[in-house]
């Protein structure tokens, strides 16, 4: 195992071609985590050299998706630094890839290569009509001469520049999170790959490594469907005489049935998604560290404090992780859990008013409300956008008519063994109970409602599940005493009579 020397320098380089996948987030926060643990700092770069997949505003949901989840940056693209731009499509515009470029072209470890796209096509279809499986590209132009290669640029043929990879000998490298063990990769095993597009912009293999070489990275830790590109990485550094980063691979995750990795199509695993499901970042941040790497064999409820302090590289689990979404929510609920009644009301604010049921901004008296509401649901609620759908009955209308908000069935007042008659008797008497009570609280309101069940010869729950419907529009509901308190005396005897009288009508019919 490699000796980890402070202060270190590590970066995230995410591509902007669509929102930040969660897989990314974790990748970052281990990056983050290893800065943060020893000491030393944590680079943002973005890199755009794919003009095909670019999507406008990606980059800023990418550091938007970052900072909610907790993750901040000490050099980026918005916060400038020693070693900027910090984005490659500036650093392109600014030559800053040029003089490397012509380096290993005068050196002869990169060749112009004057094969089309549809040459190549046809090198490979003829290869594997030999039954050659692997196709591994050799350009011509390896071997073409100064004359030959001014020849092709004199008629204006289009060309990319590739890396000249040895056709014999190996490439070795080490990697952190697999013990540090040796990997070796056979030179023959390997393709001339592309380092700048015929448009002039450089690709990833080339830029990143030239950045990460400026800005004085000292360990690249990335996916590690970054290992098969590691040798040309490994070539690039020699072929520049540069002393390699140390690498560390982490771990792919996997779908929850361990069926692949999680996938931009398959799964919803935008990070902005988990914001708009109502996710924590603090649960976000435990639970993502958790995703390939833990602090024992027990331990997983840990603070932002904990996890920096605890994390180390060695404890990194090469074999993948696998999502699990029942556990991120169960863990969220936890956090939720950690509330004061008055904090997670302020969390759910927001999704309140995004389905309409308080203004925007809310008002001083809906925000009290809502506070005075929330302890109802504080056990139950998991995602904070289940919140809206849990309260709507105390922001919106109840009852049996086609333009009421939250209508319901007559039948539904129903209760078992019972029918239209005797559960309209029920209520009428619950109607008469309540209005005479003198303090509408919860424990006159139990007590007044009990004795009613009683005396009306009927079970509890049979009493209760009417009045549930008839207050809520529901058969499940946060707890009956504390939601006829909520609702408050004028709207509950309102919804109470509506029922009543849609009951009325049944057995009347």
């Amino acid at each position: 195992m490699a000796t980890i020397t402070p202060p270190v320098r590590v970066r995230f380089a995410p591509s902007p071609t669509g929102y930040l996948h969660i897989g990314g987030v974790r990748t970052a926060l281990f990056n983050w985590l290893f800065a943060r643990h020893y000491g030393g700092q944590f680079i943002l770069r973005v890199e755009d050299t794919d003009e095909k997949r670019f999507v406008v505003g990606a980059a800023d949901d990418m550091m938007w998706s970052l900072r909610w989840i907790g993750i901040d940056w000490d050099e980026g693209p918005d916060v400038g630094g020693p070693y900027g731009p910090y984005v490659q499509s500036d650093r392109h515009e600014r030559g800053i890839y040029n003089e490397y470029v012509a380096d290993l072209l005068r050196k002869g470890l990169a060749y112009k290569s004057f094969t089309t796209p549809e040459e190549l096509e046809q090198m490979r279809a003829e290869a594997e009509s030999r039954g050659i499986k692997a196709f591994r590209f050799r350009g011509p132009e390896r071997d073409w001469t100064p004359e030959q290669i001014a020849e092709a640029e004199a008629q204006g043929k289009p060309y990319t520049i590739r890396l000249k990879v040895p056709l014999e000998g190996m490439t070795r490298f080490h990697d952190l999170i697999r013990g540090g063990e040796q990997i070796i990769i056979n030179h023959a095993d390997l393709y001339d790959i592309v380092l700048v597009k015929s448009s002039g912009m450089p690709l990833y293999h080339l830029a990143h490594l030239i950045d990460d070489r400026m800005m004085r990275i000292t360990h690249v830790i990335r996916g590690e469907e970054w290992v098969p590109s590691t040798p040309y990485h490994i070539l690039l550094y020699k072929a520049f005489g540069w002393e390699p980063p140390i690498f560390a691979h982490v771990p792919n995750i996997l779908r929850q049935d361990g069926r692949g990795k999680l996938s931009k199509r398959k799964d919803d695993v935008a990070t902005n998604r988990f914001w708009e499901r109502g996710y924590l970042p603090e649960a976000m941040f435990n639970y993502l560290s958790l995703q390939g790497w833990s602090y024992d064999d027990h331990t997983e409820l840990m603070t932002r404090d904990e996890i920096v302090e605890r994390f180390t590289i060695e404890r990194v689990q090469p074999s993948p992780a696998r999502w699990n979404p029942d556990k991120l929510k169960d863990m969220n609920g936890i956090y939720v859990r950690k509330f004061t009644s008055d904090e997670l009301a302020d969390r759910i604010a927001p999704f309140l008013v995004q389905a309409g049921l308080i203004s925007d901004p809310p008002a001083d008296e809906e925000l009290a409300y809502l506070r005075r509401l929330t302890p109802m649901i504080h056990e139950r609620v998991e995602e904070l956008s289940e919140a809206p759908e849990l309260l709507e009955f105390f922001f919106r209308e109840v009852g049996v008519a086609e333009d009421v908000a939250l209508r319901y069935e007559p039948v539904m007042l129903i209760q078992k063994k019972m029918d239209a008659a005797r559960t309209a008797a029920g209520l009428r008497a619950a109607y008469e109970g309540l209005s005479a009570l003198d303090a509408w609280q919860v424990e006159p309101l139990e007590a007044t409602l009990r004795a009613l069940a009683a005396e009306q010869g009927l079970k509890p729950g049979q009493l209760f599940g009417a009045i549930r419907v008839a207050i809520t529009g529901r058969t499940v509901a946060p707890p009956l005493f504390d939601t006829l308190n909520g609702l408050g005396r004028e709207r509950s005897l309102k919804r109470i009579e509506i029922a009543i009288a849609a009951l009325e009508q049944t057995s009347a019919g």
